[in-house]
């Protein structure tokens, strides 16, 4: 965790962060039905940030203080929450929303179910593992999405949207899958 928060922390330090909302959030967000939101490795706060604007309550979860650091205080209903998402847990039934951009812990996955209310909204896009490992340089597979893996995930819920593909804005050997899904 020490590692983990380090590592984030000279990140963000840095300025090497986006600051535009993700574009799968700005596309969906609006099919919420609610106004509560957890941001899982809300990061830099451009997607907690994006929904204050449009009237969500947002749990904005990260390991990193220098980066909560960044969006703290900016709105009244933006609460960061500075934890290790290696232990962190998502309350039962709690959200209307639930994002999960570019970040990826399988431990989380039955949280992320049980955390939205039935009828809750669960955006989430994270790096696809490439074919032949290019692209992965000195990350571990754990961080990267076997085909279909998000998908088979979520099946329990209603999914709206699935994709997997190449991300030509970023780098043409980063791959993402997006997920939109609903909670019955």
């Amino acid at each position: 965790m020490r590692r983990d928060r380090i590592k984030w922390n000279e990140k963000y330090r840095r300025q090497d962060y986006p600051t535009e909302p993700s574009g799968i959030v700005k596309e969906f967000f609006s099919r919420a039905t609610g106004r509560t939101a957890l941001d899982i490795a809300a990061g830099s706060g451009r997607n907690a940030l994006f929904l204050t604007e449009q009237g969500f309550a947002v749990d904005a979860v990260d390991i990193s203080e220098e980066g909560l650091a960044l969006f703290a205080g900016r709105h009244p209903w933006i609460r960061p929450i500075c934890a290790d998402l290696d232990t962190f847990d998502i309350p039962t039934g709690r959200y209307d929303l639930i994002l999960n951009t570019l970040y990826l812990n399988r431990r989380l996955f039955p949280q992320i179910r049980e955390g939205l209310k039935p009828g809750g909204l669960l955006i989430f896009e994270t790096l696809l593992e490439v074919p032949g490992g290019v692209g992965h340089g000195e990350h571990c597979r754990d961080y990267f999405l076997k085909p279909n893996e998000l998908l088979h995930s979520f099946l329990s819920l209603r999914v709206l949207h699935y994709h997997e593909e190449c991300d030509t804005g970023q780098d043409e050997h980063r791959r993402l899958a997006s997920l939109v899904a609903v909670r019955p």
